[in-house]
């Protein structure tokens, strides 16, 4: 199909010679870890791909990232005992068609045997992180639906400033994670991961 209708590799622009990304690109892009998270790369080199995902509902091109992102959870040795995603509106669903994060984070779950867990939800309306003046100031805008696993793996399809991570690992806290691992498709700054909350904070006396 992708040779018949001229379509083209997401992250190179050449012809697609495998369903969703060249294979050229599948050999080049190895997924990296950083402390307690994964992602395929940074965003520069992948912006083509987020964004044929995001706004083009490349589902193959998705599928194959989610995939790639759970061989290297498992590679990681990352224990999840269940996966969650950082939630959206749903009227911005409905605009895109489907909404990237739920659909990384159910794919993987099937990958890793694991349970997807709708664990979180926003209650007020913030702006994308790209349009922020200030992306590190981010108010706490998340809250758990329900008690949460011990060991949860959180994703979302792209880090920017780790705001938005940090408000929603914070929520999984409060619902009872002790250890919240991150997955991604791209990061703008990946040594932004190490500052990132992984583990509960420990009470306070």
């Amino acid at each position: 199909m992708e040779r018949l209708f001229g379509l083209r590799c997401p992250i190179c622009g050449d012809e697609l010679d495998a369903p969703g990304v060249c294979l050229s690109c599948q050999e080049k892009i190895v997924p990296a870890r950083v402390a307690g998270a994964v992602y395929l790369g940074r965003y520069g080199p992948l912006r083509g791909l987020v964004r044929s995902v995001k706004y083009r509902q490349n589902r193959e091109a998705l599928l194959w990232a989610a995939f790639r992102l759970a061989e290297a959870v498992r590679s990681a040795g990352f224990e999840v005992e269940a996966v969650a995603y950082v939630p959206s509106f749903p009227w911005r669903v409905l605009l895109r068609g489907q909404y990237v994060p739920e659909v990384l984070a159910r794919t993987m779950a099937g990958a890793l045997g694991r349970p997807l867990c709708h664990a979180l939800r926003r209650r007020r309306y913030t702006p994308s992180q790209t349009r922020r003046k200030n992306r590190k100031n981010l108010p706490q805008v998340f809250v758990a639906r329900r008690a949460v696993p011990a060991s949860v793996l959180l994703v979302d399809d792209v880090l920017t400033s780790g705001a938005t991570f940090r408000r929603a690992a914070e929520a999984l806290f409060e619902a009872g994670a002790e250890r919240v691992y991150g997955a991604f498709l791209a990061v703008a700054d990946p040594d932004r991961l190490r500052r990132l909350p992984y583990n509960r904070p420990e009470a306070r006396r």
